[in-house]
């Protein structure tokens, strides 16, 4: 999952670098009657850092599973399983096509990488009227990338700490497994589907799933941190659920912070033997300390059931749950830190 990677990112070099930004006139996607703002958690922006916020807060109102339509997934099988899947940007189903037991599979994901036009095993193509990207990684395998939005050139992935950041926030990726049939004939139909739905989305506020801490922004823990702490420096190109920035403090000496929002699967606990349980106000909060670099999590809100409308076992088995991960440079902080953004997005 994410919080792995994003883990052994931040035991590398705390050093931050930043580059520079065009200027670029914008057209609108937030939803009518919202507004650029002029600066956020006590930052002035940049135009590229107000629409690195805008791409993410427009990312966050939508539903990854809605751009799963059934027609296209019907088209393929019977759909065994529709869930959110691990981060909170996508979306999954499992299908059976009666070939095998093996299932084929579907996912969006809302927050993907911009893509790279000079890799060779990508090729450009015209869907729907839309350039898009398609990666057929295998005969099985295959990825197509399109944009939710007009991108913007100047809002490139930044470096922060030794990591890069997703670029711009403003592409979609979906991805087709068939184990038994050529996958890119197949994604073909979903990526036209979303992009027909751009002009009218699906929106989380009309969600089967109950996913309120999906519209929530992370980064509003940034007006709400212990006293003793002082941001110095934030990074708007990290995903939607997620924020990175420095701080200091009596006890923190400006050292990167990640904050996580995500989804973990209830039925296979996969936290470390060496995770230890720690009681702080009404959270439980589980750290695991790795290198210089300690992890704390919280569970916050209700489990989701994938295919809540079927009572399946699969849907019985993909029970989920929103949880809160910090990364820093000691405990001490990430249970703070965590603590803090808990109640931020369940407040």
């Amino acid at each position: 999952m994410r919080r792995n990677w994003l883990l052994a990112a931040v035991a590398l070099a705390m050093s931050v670098s930043t580059s520079g930004c065009a200027v670029v006139l914008l057209g609108s996607a937030l939803p009518a009657g919202s507004s650029s703002p002029q600066n956020r958690y006590g930052f002035e922006m940049s135009e590229a850092d107000r629409y690195l916020v805008e791409s993410a807060a427009f990312v966050r109102s939508l539903d990854p599973c809605g751009f799963l339509t059934e027609d296209d997934l019907t088209a393929l099988g019977t759909v065994v399983q529709l869930r959110p899947d691990g981060e909170l940007s996508t979306c999954t189903a499992e299908l059976i096509t009666g070939q095998s037991t093996v299932t084929d599979s579907v996912t969006i994901d809302l927050d993907a990488y911009a893509p790279d036009p000079d890799d060779p095993d990508i090729e450009e193509v015209t869907i729907g009227g839309q350039q898009v990207y398609v990666n057929d990684l295998s005969t099985s395998s295959c990825n197509i990338t399109f944009p939710l939005r007009e991108v913007f050139d100047g809002a490139d992935s930044g470096i922060m700490d030794g990591f890069r950041t997703k670029s711009g926030r403003s592409y979609a990726r979906i991805e087709v497994y068939r184990p038994y049939e050529d996958a890119c004939p197949a994604a073909t139909p979903f990526a036209q589907s979303a992009l027909g739905l751009l002009d009218d989305p699906p929106l989380r506020a009309d969600s089967k799933y109950n996913l309120p801490l999906a519209t929530k922004d992370p980064c509003g823990v940034l007006e709400h941190l212990p006293a003793t702490w002082t941001v110095d420096r934030w990074s708007p190109d990290s995903d939607p659920y997620g924020c990175t920035f420095t701080a200091s403090s009596a006890s923190l000496d400006e050292n990167l912070v990640m904050l996580d929002v995500s989804l973990d699967y209830v039925s296979g606990d996969t936290r470390a033997e060496d995770t230890d349980t720690v009681r702080q106000g009404d959270y439980s909060v589980s750290t695991r300390e790795l290198a210089s670099t300690c992890t704390a999590d919280i569970e916050v809100g209700n489990p989701v059931l994938g295919m809540p409308e079927t009572d399946d076992s699969a849907a019985r088995d993909a029970r989920t749950v929103p949880t809160v991960s910090v990364m820093a440079d000691g405990c001490e902080s990430a249970v703070a830190l965590a603590v803090a953004a808990a109640d931020v997005l369940t407040g």
